[in-house]
């Protein structure tokens, strides 16, 4: 086992937790214990494609031979805001109400953990990967954070639903560029 395989149980773990509150909050919904909604699915959809891509985005570190332990803590507080964006996203307790309205409620801690989370994967981006802040990078970052903040702040439906469908277009765009494929690391002949 290398040190990059050692870090990443911790790392997959935390990611692993906050996939199965998504999944545990899906079955609540399925079961009919919560009812679903437009923009709620919308913001499940997105945390689930964050934490997905951070799985597979992560594999660029393999080849990072010596880590740092405050290295370590940037890398993990990725999955752990994610995982906390998670838990906020479903209610403890049963909820008659329609999930809307409870992610409405509940506007100011999950987005600001979202834009916290694009924060911090931009730092780690440039202090684990070594790569310079690129044009494009910021042009997907920036917007995402200044739009989470003022979806922090604003409760109006059909600007969450917008300002939403554009945040999945931006990290769908952001996956594409970066991201999109993965693979085995050069060896020389």
């Amino acid at each position: 086992m290398n040190v990059f395989e050692f870090l990443l149980v911790i790392v997959s773990i935390v990611l692993g937790l906050g996939i199965t509150e998504l999944l545990a909050g899906f079955v609540r919904i399925l079961r009919g214990e919560l009812v679903a909604g437009k923009l709620h699915a919308l913001w499940m959809f997105v945390i689930l494609q964050l934490q997905v891509q951070l799985a597979w985005g992560l594999w660029g570190l393999r080849s990072k031979a010596e880590w740092q332990y405050p290295e370590f803590l940037l890398l993990l507080l990725a999955p752990v805001l994610l995982y906390l964006a998670a838990a906020v996203i479903f209610p403890s307790v049963r909820f008659d109400e329609n999930l809307d309205v409870h992610l409405i409620r509940r506007r100011r801690p999950l987005f600001l953990l979202l834009a916290g989370y694009v924060f911090v994967t931009g730092l780690f981006s440039w202090f684990l990967f070594d790569e310079d802040l690129t044009l494009t990078s910021a042009i997907i970052r920036l917007p995402a954070v200044a739009i989470l903040v003022a979806l922090a702040i604003t409760e109006r439906r059909r600007l969450h639903l917008v300002l939403g469908l554009v945040i999945l277009a931006l990290q769908l765009w952001f996956t594409y560029l970066f991201t999109f494929v993965v693979g085995a690391a050069q060896t020389a002949a």
